[in-house]
């Protein structure tokens, strides 16, 4: 997660913490969540890259 996604989900989370969330607000908490999913399955693969499969080998 980015800094200013940080900063965004905190303002977000206060509002709605208040019960003021509009619609458009709500919006804009579905984006970014979405955006923050696709963020970390990024990470998830990048870090999966590094890992080598080795096959189990084949007797018979």
């Amino acid at each position: 997660m980015s800094p200013a996604q940080l900063k965004k989900l905190q303002e977000l989370s206060q509002i709605f913490s208040q019960g003021k969330a509009n619609p458009k607000q709500i919006q804009q908490l579905s984006a970014l969540l979405a955006q923050i999913n696709r963020y970390d399955e990024e990470d998830k693969v990048a870090e999966n890259e590094h890992i080598s499969f080795i096959a189990a080998p084949r007797f018979g």
